[in-house]
Formats: C-alpha cells, structure tokens, sequence
C-alpha cells in the first residue's frame, strides 16, 4: 500500500471510486470539486481550528429558523454569487432574463384570477402591475402560467412573518387570449436578507451589507416554452448596484405615479398609487439535458 502524502492526497481522493462509469456527469463535478478544494486548502494554509469553525459554520447554517424556515444554504450561494453565476452560464440572449428563485419560495401557490390583489397590507403603497407573455416572435401566449410572490412593506415574506395570514403575497394567475395579465399588489421595499444567523455573522465580519434590492419573484411556464424563473427591480431603489445577491441585470421596471382625483376614482383608491408594465418573453422548449444525479446512501 502506497501511504498517504501531501502530494498523493488529492489524486487518491479522485480515484476512490469506479471513474465516473456508475455516472460520468457527478464524476466530472466531484473531481472538479476535489482538485479546487484541495489547492484552496493549499493556497491559505486551513488549520484545524479554521476547518472546525467552517464545519460548524455549515452545521449551524443548515438549522432552521423562523427567519429562514429552510436554513441558510440557499441563501449562503446566493450570497456568494454562486446561484447567480449559475444564472448567467445557463442563460441565453434570447428571452427575458433567468434570475434567482431564492429560498422563500412555495409551491402550489394560490389560484388568483386577473386583476385580483396579491395580498393585503394597509401600510403598503398600491401598484397596478400587467403586461404580457410572449414568444421570442412577439407572438402572445395565452392561459400562460405566472406565479408571483413578494414580500410586504415590512420586508418580510408570509412564511417569515406570523402577523401576515397564510399565502400573503403569492399568487397563480393565468394570462388570457392575448398574453396580458394584471393584477395589484404593493410597491415591493428593498430588505435586508436574514441577518442573525452564520451567514450574517459572516457578513459582518466582511463588512458587507445585507441587503437587496426590491423586487418581485416570478415563475412562468406555458406548454411548448422553456419555464421561466426570474425577478423584476424597481428603478430608483439605492441598492441595485450593490445587491447582495449580485442578481441585478436588466429586469428594472419604472413606476408611475397616480394622484389625481379622475384616476383615484378610477381605480377606486383613496390613496396615490402606482402602475408599472414589464413582457416576460418567453424561449421555446429544446431538448433538455437533463442532470438526474442521485444522491444514494447505503448502510452497512
């Protein structure tokens, strides 16, 4: 048996295994992992007291917590612009833009027909949002599939948030004939992510600031197109060039102010509000390369 060495340590870790033939792609990935891991450890000389402070790192930020029900390993490669970068490899030019899902999303969000309120917060500044599906041809989808969620004028989603009733602030909605949807909402407010926990921590000692710039997340799919995953900004907020999660592009939407008595009643509002239009353009559905990496776990 040949022993264990500084310079043999890596390569042995690589070849414990078949060589990809159980499944070439996770072995790609794994080595790759590997000879990074490896020469980081190298290049900053990782003492034992710095690995047990990154291990319980990872332990503590995959805890959950009211403020992040899921843990913080979502949020941990966001806020290193990993999810992001992911994002950017895998997207076109064709089509809006893919952006982050984030880790306060919910499947099976509410069924809300056109025009309905997103949720309910007396605090928040009303915003009429519409706009349209369509293909990169300018061709409208119809019955589309667009679920949004966002959270409320405090910063908080309905699942960090126990003053908030259930589903606050989601929604699916369904375009009609013509590719429009509409619906209301509230003026989403810039945030700051959950900041008690490691990743805060973290944060901090990096002088870095927590927060993110608002937006609003949406989901779309229609039969024959690609799903899309993305978010939307609002022009003015002071943090899109230094989001926290990198994950501001081009997705920026203007609003425009309502006062006047003509179109408050219009709308049947008592305060001033907002409308904005944003087209989700979507691309046609390839043949997907599909990762189905399985993650099996045998015990003796």
């Amino acid at each position: 048996m040949k022993p264990i060495t500084i310079d043999t340590i890596t390569q042995a870790v690589i070849n414990h295994g078949d060589g990809g033939k159980t499944h070439p792609r996770l072995y790609e990935i794994y080595t790759s992992l590997v000879n990074h891991l490896h020469a980081f450890v190298r290049e900053v000389n990782l003492t034992e007291p710095e690995l047990q402070l990154g291990r319980d790192f990872l332990n503590q930020a995959s805890r959950h917590r009211q403020e992040i029900p899921d843990g913080e390993i979502h949020m941990l490669t966001d806020l290193l612009g990993i999810s992001e970068l992911v994002e950017l490899l895998q997207d076109s030019n064709s089509g809006t833009e893919a952006n982050l899902q984030g880790p306060t999303y919910v499947p099976n969000p509410p069924q809300r027909n056109l025009g309905d309120r997103l949720g309910i917060d007396l605090e928040g500044k009303p915003l009429f949002l519409s706009g349209r599906v369509l293909d990169v041809n300018g061709k409208a989808i119809a019955n589309a599939v667009v679920d949004v969620w966002q959270p409320s004028s405090t910063g908080l989603y309905d699942i960090q948030d126990s003053s908030q009733p259930a589903r606050n602030f989601r929604g699916q909605f369904h375009t009609d004939n013509n590719g429009n949807y509409h619906f209301e909402t509230i003026v989403p407010n810039g945030y700051n992510v959950p900041a008690s926990g490691p990743c805060g921590q973290v944060l901090h000692l990096l002088g870095r600031h927590t927060w993110r710039a608002a937006h609003i997340h949406f989901k779309l799919n229609a039969p024959g197109y690609a799903p899309l995953t993305t978010q939307i900004f609002i022009d003015g907020d002071p943090h899109l060039e230094s989001d926290t999660t990198f994950a501001v592009r081009s997705a920026i939407i203007q609003l425009q102010k309502h006062d006047l008595p003509d179109a408050l009643k219009a709308r049947q509002q008592s305060q001033p509000f907002y409308t904005a239009e944003f087209d989700f353009v979507l691309k046609p559905l390839e043949r997907a390369t599909i990762n189905d990496i399985k993650y099996a776990t045998t015990v003796a």
